[in-house]
């Protein structure tokens, strides 16, 4: 049973896309669909951490917006802050899914119960993933992902938000 969903940002909740105006502030978009799917995994009781090499603004901004209280940030060792997590949390590494996708992902995507990389992620997170997402980063990979969880847990009641595109 998968009891954590970590989940990197850029590149996973986004499509690792910065759009930076003329005084340098940052640009990223979130898709409502992933967002959703975030709290159906939460109502589930699936706890949701973002661990992030990043360490802006727009993290505390994500984690606000999400709902999520344990954020990893400025994490470039993402294998080291899932060990960090798994102690803390007393869980075992094999109830962790992690949701990656670039180079520095891959040691924790094969060191999880559930490692899954977005379809655009590099080759290597793609390699060290236990399965690639259909959906790109910022586009329904999140959304993928909890799906996946949620039915491997036996909760697949709560997809309504998650699995079916709205076709309105």
């Amino acid at each position: 049973m998968i009891r954590v969903l970590a989940l990197d940002i850029d590149g996973v909740l986004t499509d690792g896309m910065v759009t930076l105006d003329e005084a340098g502030r940052e640009f990223k978009k979130l898709s409502y669909r992933d967002i959703d799917a975030v709290f159906a995994a939460q109502r589930q009781g699936v706890e949701v951490v973002l661990v992030t090499g990043e360490s802006s603004p727009w993290v505390d901004m994500i984690a606000r917006r999400l709902e999520v209280s344990r954020v990893f940030r400025q994490a470039k060792n993402k294998w080291k802050a899932l060990q960090q997590l798994s102690s803390d949390l007393g869980v075992n590494l094999e109830q962790v899914c992690f949701v990656g996708d670039s180079q520095r992902d891959a040691e924790a995507l094969s060191s999880v119960g559930l490692g899954l990389a977005p379809v655009d992620a590099t080759r290597e997170a793609r390699a060290a993933a236990h399965r690639i997402l259909q959906h790109q980063g910022g586009d329904g990979a999140v959304a993928e992902a909890v799906e996946i969880v949620l039915r491997s847990n036996g909760a697949a009641d709560d997809l309504g938000v998650v699995g079916q595109e709205n076709t309105d």
